[in-house]
């Protein structure tokens, strides 16, 4: 739906008695819903680049003050999620390997950044039966790098993304496994 539609039905809605709070803008969809998320190993005294993997968040639905949707990833499989908005902040949650794997991202737009960049943090964990087993806390800069092909919840879950391989020939087991091949076509420029 476009901005515009969104907004002439915000304000009919508001003319009928109710208060509907706007999309915040900038937002993770609107001006490109394809971004680049590289994390920085944050236990590393020089807080070591690890892997940059291609996030597409997909169309959202407003919520309160919050815009809220669905994620997934064009360069690792199986890996996608959740997210919400609210003013320039962004809140992610998702799984990898057949929901095995969890990740929590939060982040900050820049809004000096001409809206193409965000920074924050990134947590990797898998469960144990106990506290679960932290693969990382890391730092997390993001890009805004174009627009992602499939924008439908159902398109994505059709994409069938080959398993990810680290230059050793072994498959990636996590999205921040270091040394991951690219995948011919897709764009993962370093930051």
């Amino acid at each position: 739906m476009k901005t515009s539609t969104r907004w002439l039905m915000a304000a009919a809605l508001g003319l009928s008695g109710g208060y509907v709070h706007a999309a915040p803008m900038p937002n993770v969809y609107d001006d490109g819903n394809r971004w680049l998320i590289t994390a920085y190993n944050d236990s590393s005294p020089t807080h070591a680049q690890m892997a940059t993997q291609g996030i597409c968040f997909l169309p959202y639905a407003v919520v309160g003050t919050h815009v809220r949707g669905m994620w997934y990833s064009d360069t690792f499989p199986d890996w996608n999620g959740v997210y919400s908005q609210e003013g320039d902040q962004v809140f992610m949650h998702g799984d990898y390997a057949m929901d095995v794997g969890h990740d929590g991202i939060m982040f900050e737009i820049e809004t000096s950044s001409r809206n193409n960049q965000g920074g924050g943090h990134w947590t990797e964990w898998r469960e144990n039966g106990a506290y679960g087993k932290t693969i990382v806390f890391a730092n997390a800069k993001l890009s805004r790098v174009g627009k992602c092909t499939s924008f439908t919840p159902t398109d994505a879950l059709k994409l069938q993304i080959a398993p990810r391989v680290i230059r050793t020939g072994l498959p990636a087991v996590n999205p921040l496994d270091l040394d991951q091949l690219p995948i011919p076509g897709i764009e993962l420029a370093p930051q």
